[in-house]
């Protein structure tokens, strides 16, 4: 039955308002939560499978995201599956897997290669009250590390003996002059460029240096720095007591994470990290010298770059497995993790 020419004109304009309408609701900004929660699921990208080598007290061992433990080599007394009290001159600070499979680590007294079976294959050592703590691979088949009793870096041959040894900048302030071995340097990283970025303990403060020991750059952080990495965007991403930083190269700040961005869980202390492709970044949350077990329900977290937290290995997965070490002061086991290192898909 045709339609009137009245009942097509408002057929028409029936239309039109809905088209309007459409249009009009298609443009009106989100509410505030609706924007937040659509800036969230779009930062929140999947996680990397993989896996990730831990340096932490008592040895190194390698995790996948499940919280399986596919590599264990620890350097501390276990009983009933619980470390005791660690030697001091075998406190691991810094782990790496080798392009060999061998396993680089180090603790306060020495740097060694082990392979995966356990075995020693070298070792350099120091005498108290000289400390190393850290250990970085080299292109040749070496590796790096500091001597703080000496302000020195030693360079070790790929058998471990000592290639050269570059004297570090002086201390910058009289407090650090008169800091023992102990408070002198946390962890040390290679850049790309073949510099070095290194903690510097009782300075407060991340410096780099070039293969002979000048200072090219310093950024002063509020309290105990552990680990600073160069990214490929030419930022310096820095770990300290507490918080991570990134800075450019003038120092500005351009993203910053602080434990009350993080409403899940505490952070006792910021340890190693790694920064993915997509923005995300892994922390390790190290807990030397805590006082409250609930504080270490969360070792390993990734957050995104709006700061939420995507994944996360609980203190539980390393029940029988990772022993952990006895603090004494304390009678706590400390899981210490201080350097780490993302492998991905790679199997040890």
């Amino acid at each position: 039955m045709p339609c009137s020419s009245s009942m097509q004109a408002a057929v028409t304009a029936a239309a039109v308002v809905a088209l309007l309408l459409t249009m009009m609701f298609a443009a009106a900004p989100l509410a505030e939560g609706q924007e937040s929660e659509s800036k969230e699921s779009q930062a929140a990208a999947p996680v990397a499978a993989g896996r990730v080598l831990i340096a932490s007290g008592e040895g190194i061992c390698v995790f996948d995201r499940g919280g399986a433990m596919e590599f264990g080599r620890f350097f501390v007394p276990v009983k009933n599956g619980r470390g005791g009290e660690t030697a001091y001159g075998d406190i691991v600070y810094d782990g790496w897997r080798l392009p060999t499979g061998n396993y680089l680590c180090s603790a306060h007294r020495w740097v060694r290669e082990v392979a995966p079976d356990g075995r020693i294959i070298w070792e350099h050592a120091v005498k108290a009250p000289a400390e190393l703590k850290t250990c970085v691979p080299l292109p040749d088949g070496g590796a790096l590390t500091t001597d703080a009793g000496t302000r020195e870096l030693v360079r070790l041959t790929p058998q471990g003996g000592v290639a050269e040894r570059v004297a570090l900048p002086p201390p910058a302030t009289e407090a650090a002059a008169k800091a023992g071995p102990h408070a002198r340097y946390n962890l040390l990283r290679r850049t790309a460029a073949g510099t070095y970025l290194l903690a510097l303990r009782a300075e407060k403060a991340f410096v780099e240096v070039d293969g002979a020991g000048r200072e090219l750059w310093r950024h002063a952080v509020p309290d105990l720095p552990v680990v600073a990495e160069r990214l490929a965007n030419g930022h310096t991403l820095m770990a300290w007591r507490g918080g991570l930083l990134e800075v450019t190269p003038e120092h500005a700040v351009v993203w910053e994470l602080r434990p009350e961005d993080i409403r899940e869980f505490p952070v006792v202390i910021f340890g190693g990290f790694h920064r993915f492709e997509n923005g995300n970044t892994l922390v390790a949350n190290s807990d030397w010298h805590y006082h409250d077990a609930k504080e270490t329900a969360v070792q390993l977290f990734e957050v995104t770059r709006e700061k939420k937290v995507v994944w996360r290995l609980g203190v539980e997965a390393f029940a029988g497995k990772k022993p952990g070490s006895l603090e004494p002061k304390t009678g706590n086991i400390e899981q210490r993790i201080v350097g780490l290192q993302w492998l991905g898909q790679e199997k040890p």
